[in-house]
């Protein structure tokens, strides 16, 4: 549906850059100017709750191991994951140390030592971890991003040793002076008591060995951005604003001569692109993810919990040429990741940015009932050996980075269903619906 989409907004662009020129030569007839009196033109109003970066950024699991090859994994909807990370994020880590991550026995540590692990689903450079985390950034190699942190205490002696993973894959930065305990990493893990047995083939996707129920089946009422809230928050000057019926009979196009609106699924999706933007500059993830923090803060805000996760491939239509520019921030619904399926596309925002400036900017206009909720079931997802099967199968083959619970919605009037669905989301970072959650028969532990 993102291709579908793109496909659009591109045709779109081509038909907008005939009108406009159409527009020099012929004062543009087949626009029709919208009709707006002054008062029609307001400052940018506020339609969401501003946000600040560091509560865009979070693991998007933590992976406990207790020794003796028994794993269990907290999402972030569950209440552990919750005091876990609270923990975490007030304790010091400090006096890195770059190696090899060949340096550690990985395999041995994940079997035989109590350890916690903490992944992002994305690289996040050190300087963004600073928001979240107390970490010394006073080292040479703290421009790096990393995808995980492990922290573990050794069975055979008393200490705890703590590594950031680098994006790259080869890389391992040890906090030589992280403020942790052997007793703190003993507390952490006993929380895995509570959790499902999760086991894995690889050390990169952990599966629950019994059904999952953590996640309930309900209804959520929803309420709309219109087209005219969004144009008073992106374009300078609202009364200038023009419109054109798309290529697709529920799509509608507004420019202002230089920038686009695209609005689409009946009012439930838009793309806007700037092409005033700079273009092939050099990018850095931190400012950009700041500056697209700034832009959704003064152009729509934020309706819910979002999460910085990864895009699944350079956006080359609006000039995307690494994970740099792109900025995507995943949606959650109780804590719970939305995921688009089928005709329609939900669950993020996502924007290009050239050297700080946003050049496309996507996201619903649709806003979920944080405080209501209707027809809630208890659900379950198949775990263990059926439920490997289910990911081979939806894989075909391709390397799989996470698996975790989401919820797949579907709209109907003014409510939102939202299904219990486990994902896979691949090495690419394309996210795909393994399976759809079935009715409770038997009572499982939480």
């Amino acid at each position: 549906m993102m291709d579908k989409l793109k496909s659009v907004l591109l045709a779109a662009l081509v038909m907008v850059s005939m009108i406009q020129s159409y527009f020099l030569a012929y004062n543009m007839p087949n626009m029709k100017a919208k009709v707006n009196t002054e008062q029609d033109y307001v400052k940018t109003e506020p339609l969401g709750a501003e946000e600040d970066a560091k509560n865009l950024i979070f693991p998007e699991m933590l992976v406990l191991h207790m020794g003796g090859d028994k794993h269990t994994v907290f999402y972030p909807n569950k209440t552990f994951y919750k005091e876990i990370l609270g923990k975490l994020q007030g304790r010091e880590f400090k006096g890195f140390q770059r190696d090899s991550v060949g340096v550690v026995d990985w395999n041995e540590v994940r079997r035989e030592d109590n350890g916690i692990e903490l992944r992002f689903g994305r690289p996040v450079p050190f300087d963004l971890l600073r928001k979240v985390f107390k970490i010394d950034g006073d080292f040479l190699f703290s421009r790096d991003s990393v995808d995980r942190i492990w922290i573990f205490s050794r069975a055979d002696r008393e200490e705890v040793r703590t590594f950031f993973f680098s994006a790259d894959g080869r890389s391992v930065y040890e906090s030589l002076r992280a403020d942790l305990t052997v007793g703190d990493v003993t507390q952490v893990v006993g929380f895995g008591q509570y959790g499902l047995s999760y086991s894995t083939g690889d050390g990169e996707v952990y599966i629950p060995d019994k059904p999952y129920d953590g996640v309930p089946q309900m209804q959520v009422p929803i309420t709309r951005f219109t087209p005219e809230q969004m144009q008073r928050n992106l374009f300078f000057d609202a009364a200038i604003t023009r419109t054109a019926q798309g290529n697709q009979e529920d799509t509608q196009i507004y420019t202002d001569g230089k920038k686009l609106l695209l609005v689409g699924q009946n009012g439930g999706w838009m793309g806007y692109s700037d092409p005033a933007a700079p273009a092939d500059a050099v990018n850095d993830l931190v400012d950009n993810f700041m500056a697209a923090v700034q832009f959704v803060n003064q152009h729509g805000g934020w309706n819910g919990t979002y999460r910085l996760t990864q895009a699944p491939v350079p956006d080359t239509l609006n000039g995307a040429t690494s994970e740099d520019n792109v900025i995507r921030f995943q949606q959650y619904y109780g804590k719970v990741p939305l995921v688009s399926s089928g005709s329609m596309t939900f669950g993020y925002m996502q924007l290009t940015m050239q050297q700080g400036a946003v050049s496309s900017y996507e996201r619903s206009l649709l806003q979920l009932d944080m405080n209501t909720q209707t027809n809630k079931k208890v659900r379950l997802l198949p775990g263990g050996n059926d439920l490997r099967q289910l990911i081979n199968r939806a894989a075909g083959g391709e390397r799989i980075e996470a698996l975790y619970p989401a919820y797949r919605p579907s709209e109907a009037k003014d409510v939102i269903t939202l299904y219990p669905v486990w994902v896979i989301r691949l090495a690419s970072g394309e996210e795909r619906i393994v399976t759809e959650s079935g009715p409770v028969q038997t009572k499982t532990n939480p």
